[in-house]
């Protein structure tokens, strides 16, 4: 197996140059042969990718969070290279759907080393103030992009508390955000509505704690479409609340549809996708049906498949 591996070193633990050379000596003694290359800037990772799939790697290694396998994938869509991820940043969702350890590089290594691959759709986001963008976990319009634009910023806090710390300006912020008025467009339909948040979901994850899209696929050629109603403070303290103990479904202000497309229009909501702000509505999500090759380790969530 040929890979190249896409190391973040401003992601993940003090320890994390260590680590990743016993992952690195693991995949060396099963066979691997390994092309290592380390990103100095936003938008690197999707350069390295780019280059190894017109060099016909077998496959990249991710080593980073969530923003670098966003990356990751950019550079390898509707290619033969498959992607795979060590998880060394904050919140690390689609490791946590594999499976993956989130702090021992060599066990996930092994575990990637005998991993399949599959094909998984992606979705795909563009829009007037929005570059067109393939995303693995999810797109999010409203709240949670407003609280990842004010997260993004700090690198360092965010590197000490993780998830936490999206949560706690997440509570913050559902004292002062309000309700938008949105209009959905999907699947012949018109629904407008007063939005906390849309969320447009390929996995169930949400934050690496919540599954707020239990019934997601990765491979049923639609995105799960979670759609927050509400107007005031109490209305986004209930769903956040709700969010987190896992009963949002079973609230008459949520909203679920399964879709291939969706266009969102309303004044400058802010936008992200896996985690990383993007830009603001209107905008258009749509599917791309098993775009992404991916190595899926015998760890991974099996009600991901099976669309």
């Amino acid at each position: 197996m040929k890979a190249r591996v896409i190391y973040n070193p401003s992601a993940g633990m003090r320890t994390a140059r260590e680590q990743l050379e016993a992952a690195a000596t693991e995949l060396h003694g099963r066979g691997w042969s390994l092309d290592m290359v380390e990103t100095v800037r936003p938008g690197q990772a999707v350069e390295f990718a780019r280059q190894a799939a017109e060099r016909m790697f077998d496959a990249v290694i991710a080593v980073g969070g969530d923003g670098t396998l966003n990356e990751a994938a950019n550079g390898l869509v509707d290619s033969t290279t498959a992607l795979g991820v060590l998880p060394l940043g904050t919140v690390n969702v689609w490791a946590k759907e594999m499976g993956l350890p989130p702090d021992d590089l060599r066990l996930g290594a092994r575990l990637l080393a005998d991993a399949p691959v599959r094909r998984i759709d992606v979705g795909e986001v563009c829009g007037p103030t929005i570059a067109r963008r393939v995303f693995v976990l999810c797109c999010g319009v409203g709240l949670d992009a407003a609280i990842t634009r004010e997260v993004e910023p700090q690198r360092e806090t965010k590197r000490r508390f993780g998830a936490l710390l999206y949560w706690l300006v997440g509570i913050r912020r559902a004292w002062s955000y309000r309700g938008k008025p949105a209009t959905l467009e999907f699947d012949d339909r018109r629904v407008r509505r007063r939005v906390i948040l849309a969320l447009a979901a390929n996995t169930q994850l949400y934050g690496g704690i919540v599954r707020i899209a239990p019934d997601a696929r990765v491979d049923d050629g639609a995105l799960d479409l979670v759609v927050f109603r509400g107007t005031g403070v109490l209305a986004t303290a209930s769903h956040l609340l709700r969010v987190l103990v896992g009963s949002h479904l079973r609230d008459p202000q949520v909203e679920v549809y399964r879709t291939r497309c969706v266009q969102i229009k309303g004044k400058n909501l802010p936008v992200h996708v896996d985690a990383e702000p993007v830009g603001f509505t209107p905008l258009e999500i749509r599917v791309r049906p098993r775009a992404l090759r991916v190595l899926v380790p015998k760890t991974a969530n099996a009600r991901l498949f099976g669309g």
